[in-house]
Order: C-alpha cells, then structure tokens, then sequence
C-alpha cells in the first residue's frame, strides 16, 4: 500500500505506476490511500508568510512563541512579511506551542481523519489528546502498583469466577477490540481511535478501575 496527498496523484503516483509497470511488468502497489490535506485550525493552507506553519516536531517536543519567531527570523522573508507572520504567530499561539508528545500527535491526527479532503489541525486538540495519553500512564501505573505479583493464565478462557464487572470490561474490551480493527482494515481511522478512546476513557477508567480502586480500600 502507498500512503500520500491526493494532490500528487498524477505528478508522483501515476508516474510510479508507469514507471514500475515499464521496468517490471508489475505494479509496485496495489493500494493507494490518500489522506488529507493537513490545514491550519483556520483551514488555511499553512504558509511560512502567514506564520501558520505547524512542524511536528514542535508539536512533539513543544516550542516557545520566541523560538518561532527566530524561525522566521533565519528565513528569507522580507521585513514586512516577517512583521505580518509574526502579529499571526502571536494571535494562534500566544503562550508558544504546548509539548504534546508523539503518540498524543498520532493519535489525534488519526483521530482527524474522516475522509474529507482537508484536515484542519488544531493544537490544541493535540494538547487534550496528550491528556489522554496519560490516562494510559497512570492505568499502567495503578495496575503494577496493586498486581505487581499477577501472573496471567496461560489460556484466554475464562476461569468461570469472574465478577459482574470483570465480565462486563471483557466485554467491552472485546467490543472496542473489534471495533478498531474494522475501522483499520476499512482505512476509517477515527472509527478506530474513538473506539479506543471510550474504551480505555469512559469504561476501564471511570468505570472499572474505580470499582477495583473501591475494592483495594
């Protein structure tokens, strides 16, 4: 499978075909998925001229609106571009990029993906996805501290003594599980990511964990 813009279709991936076809006889994919077109929160196509540049690793590891400045400062930007950039720097990132983490930046592009042509990132959104992040931390975190000693069973089968709520995770888990998958093998991404997201958020969370926190005490 090939992942890339729509926008490059016959510049790049038609060229591809022929050319593989030409020097292999075969196709050198037989999957094309085309994402979207990522956008400013605005929806507007990000320009180094309106400052609305987002680089990943910004959003990864964070950036204060001094760094981006500089960064507009080391280009090749006229004076009065630089100055305009800059006044709209200030207006979407006043406090400067919040550090978000990797896997807050997947998941919430993911999340954004809904088979439209544009995806309009919003930091911010990022941001609450990195809060989410760290629910699985700190699950992770409370399940070593009171089954550091667990050993799970070899088989996956239920032993028969399971609680009304143990019964009912599982099959939640079993529901968002399925869920996910069918939302990958048909390339509908934020099916997957919202089933996880409830799962893990709305269900082990608030839900199970608390029973099994009020269980401990």
């Amino acid at each position: 499978m090939l992942e890339t813009g729509w926008d490059i279709l016959f510049f790049w991936v038609a060229r591809m075909v022929m050319l593989g076809i030409k020097l292999t006889g075969t196709v050198p994919f037989h999957e094309v998925y085309c994402h979207p077109l990522v956008r400013d929160a605005q929806g507007r196509k990000m320009s180094k001229s309106l400052g609305n540049v987002i680089d990943p690793i910004e959003v990864i590891e964070g950036s204060t609106l001094e760094a981006l400045a500089a960064k507009l400062d080391a280009g090749n930007l006229d004076a009065k571009e630089i100055a305009r950039a800059k006044a709209d720097q200030k207006k979407i990132f006043p406090s400067g990029i919040p550090e978000c983490g990797t896997d807050a930046l997947r998941f919430g592009l993911c999340g954004l993906v809904t088979g439209g042509r544009d995806l309009n990132l919003n930091v911010m959104q990022i941001k609450g996805h990195r809060q989410f992040v760290n629910k699985f931390y700190q699950a992770t975190r409370f399940a070593l501290m009171n089954y550091g000693d667990y050993v799970p069973a070899e088989s996956g089968m239920k032993s028969g003594r399971e609680t009304l709520v143990e019964r009912w995770i599982l099959h939640r888990f079993n529901e968002a599980a399925k869920s996910a998958n069918e939302g990958l093998e048909a390339r509908e991404f934020h099916k997957s990511t919202n089933a996880i997201y409830v799962y893990w958020l709305y269900q082990l969370c608030d839900v199970y964990i608390v029973c099994c926190h009020s269980k401990i005490d």
